[in-house]
């Protein structure tokens, strides 16, 4: 970083990924800080900046300050990644430690707790918060825990050998047993004991509600708009597979569709594109959290379907990045799922629904997430942008931004809401869309 980036990250003031101190206070105090945002986002450490943000510089020994830094550092398990910069600005000495994020799957504690940045406070996480914190970075994973309830007698053979046959092994049980198949596909160990993992029971269980019964599903349909009149309801409580196909069957046969006669053949074209239903209960399932006690409910209203999980987006998915690549919560479902052809894993998923649905006419999906919930919303209103097949697609505002950034390399959401003479907030879809289709 040179002089102008240090004072351009400290004119923004402290934040989430920015902490400002005006001396070294004491060893604890530097390694909670390092700790929690290694555990955040990561960020930067100033020394010699006061909290409003005043370059006062440091007085003391730089070389002495650094071995402290790096015994602060030290203390912290395991050992963060790090480095240490000075600078000087308006002729005095400022210290900027920068500090990366905690690997996946890793987290950081001082004195056997965890500290983490959440907002401009460090805060020490215990109970349930600490739990969830686990959860979220998945070091606490479902798909990896085991159910010492579940036996191999729990699970249907016909099931796994349906699996086997997509796969192209439909004589593997002639010379293996379920056990060998449950930990060859990583869904068991032994050491001493067989102990077989969640997700063993979830899509081959004979009766999975016994083990997991939070993964039933909720479907209601309702007269109107508004969810008061109850016309129909079902409660699936199955096996992931069976209750995404019995989802996606409750949904087409309550929602219009019309029917053609073509050359003798019956077409049937329903108000909703089929792939995008089918998508949108997929992720539900693939991507919910599974710890969670809340079912996956799928409402259905005269103008619009709403599908809804538990779980946000993961951690490691920044929410301008959402559509755009795929991060699995819940990895060993997931490619369980992949094997049966219901998800791609290339992150097109979302691209993909936009344009089912901007090609029979209707508006984008609203995608909403909350702190515990994701939800898809299909409305069955006319649209207004069409189909993004290749960059002659692309509207002139999101062409104008193209040509922008062939010439300087970067655009901020501001200057494209200036090029363009719209808001900052259509500039920011307009960028986020070009990413989701791959322009940017």
């Amino acid at each position: 970083m040179d002089a102008e980036q240090i004072k351009d990250i400290i004119s923004r003031g402290e934040n989430q990924e920015i902490e400002f101190k005006e001396s070294f206070h004491s060893t604890q105090t530097t390694s909670k800080i390092i700790c929690g945002l290694a555990n955040a986002l990561g960020g930067i450490l100033f020394f010699g900046v006061d909290d409003k943000g005043n370059i006062i510089g440091v007085n003391e020994n730089l070389d002495k300050l650094q071995q402290k830094i790096a015994n602060s550092n030290h203390v912290v398990s395991p050992i963060p990644l790090m480095s240490v910069e000075i600078h000087k600005i308006n002729q005095k000495n400022i210290i900027a430690i920068v500090i990366q994020r905690a690997p996946d799957g890793t987290y950081y504690t001082f004195h056997g707790a965890i500290y983490v940045k959440i907002g401009s406070t460090i805060k020490r996480l215990e109970g349930h918060t600490q739990l969830n914190f686990l959860k979220n970075r998945q070091i606490l994973s479902f798909d990896e825990s085991y159910d010492s309830l579940i036996k191999v007698d729990d699970l249907d053979k016909i099931k796994i050998q349906n699996y086997l046959n997509v796969r192209n092994q439909n004589n593997y049980f002639d010379t293996h047993t379920i056990k060998e198949f449950l930990i060859s596909n990583r869904l068991a160990s032994e050491n001493c004991e067989l102990k077989i993992k969640n997700p063993a029971v979830l899509i081959f269980g004979k009766n999975p509600t016994q083990f997991c019964p939070q993964i039933e599903i909720k479907l209601v349909q309702f007269a109107g708009n508004e969810p008061v009149k109850i016309i129909a309801h079902k409660l699936i409580q199955d096996d992931l597979i069976n209750s995404i196909e019995q989802s996606i069957d409750f949904v087409k046969s309550h929602i219009n569709k019309s029917i053609k006669i073509k050359e003798t053949k019956r077409e049937e074209t329903y108000e909703y594109p089929k792939s995008v239903i089918r998508e949108a209960i997929v992720n539900a399932v693939a991507h919910r959290n599974y710890f969670s006690k809340d079912a996956v409910q799928i409402y259905i209203f005269d103008d619009r379907i709403e599908i809804t999980n538990p779980g946000s987006l993961p951690q490691d998915l920044p929410k301008e990045l959402f559509g755009t690549i795929s991060v699995q919560r819940n990895s060993i479902i997931y490619r369980f799922l992949r094997d049966m052809g219901y998800v791609e894993g290339l992150g097109t998923g979302i691209p993909r629904m936009k344009n089912e649905m901007r090609n029979i006419g209707l508006d984008d999906p609203n995608f909403k997430f909350t702190e515990s919930f994701f939800r898809v919303i299909l409305y069955n209103k006319i649209g207004l942008k069409n189909p993004i097949e290749s960059i002659e697609d692309l509207n002139e505002k999101q062409k104008k931004t193209i040509t922008y950034l062939k010439k300087h390399k970067f655009i901020k959401a501001q200057t494209c809401a200036d090029i363009n003479k719209i808001s900052h907030a259509t500039a920011v879809n307009e960028i986020n869309e070009m990413i989701q289709y791959g322009y940017l």
